[in-house]
């Protein structure tokens, strides 16, 4: 599974890139929250960026309960918000595209305070990934660190949200049966992959060493 409302902040479009990334065009960056992202005042570990619409992104903030969607805009990190945010793009290439352009956002220090600990690829359709998409796919992650790829199951779109599980932290494993999984034991399984393997990257990200050095942070 693991491979590797709207008021915004305005960007600085005269902003140079960092580390030689260029960045895209203004008109293909996300905006930047000016206030705490809305959401009924719960205050996720981490967030989920949709690139684009239809990514999938609200599900998996339902079905994974330590992350919340950012509405497509990156956080402003606001009143102790988490920096962390992971990006969530179908497997087509426009999808890569979108997601491509706000990893260049990011990169070129565009983005604010967020901190990207990597992308969600969500299969588009059944069956093999086309090979351009896959390599495509590859280029996009080198920007983003780790890839998760969720593969495509038709009870995404049969069940309705409130039906589908919902992983937390510290939830039991289930037992494996002796008969063979149903779809929704199956997503289950992934979804509580998923939610692990992002904590781990949150953990890590938090475990990592910051710059002392006040020249190093301007």
């Amino acid at each position: 599974m693991k491979e590797h409302r709207p008021s915004a902040r305005s960007i600085d479009s005269g902003a140079a890139g960092a580390a030689g990334v260029v960045p895209p065009p203004e008109s293909r960056r996300a905006p930047i929250w000016d206030r705490p992202v809305p959401g009924g005042g719960r205050a996720p570990l981490v967030w989920l960026l949709g690139v684009h619409g239809g990514a999938g992104t609200t599900t998996l903030a339902h079905v994974l309960a330590p992350a919340a969607d950012s509405y497509r805009r990156w956080p402003g990190v606001f009143d102790r918000e988490s920096p962390f945010v992971v990006l969530v793009a179908r497997e087509t290439i426009p999808g890569l595209t979108r997601a491509h352009d706000l990893l260049r956002q990011h990169h070129a220090g565009l983005a604010g305070p967020s901190e990207v600990l990597g992308l969600i690829t969500v299969a588009a359709r059944p069956g093999r990934i086309p090979a351009e998409i896959r390599r495509y796919r590859d280029v996009v992650g080198s920007l983003a660190g780790q890839v998760w790829q969720l593969p495509w199951h038709e009870e995404w779109t049969l069940v309705e949200a409130e039906k589908l599980p919902v992983w937390s932290p510290g939830d039991p494993v289930p037992q494996q049966r002796k008969r063979k999984s149903d779809p929704l034991e199956e997503i289950t399984t992934e979804v509580r992959e998923l939610g692990s393997s992002i904590l781990a990257a949150v953990q890590d990200a938090m475990d990592a060493p910051r710059s002392t050095d006040p020249e190093a942070d301007e």
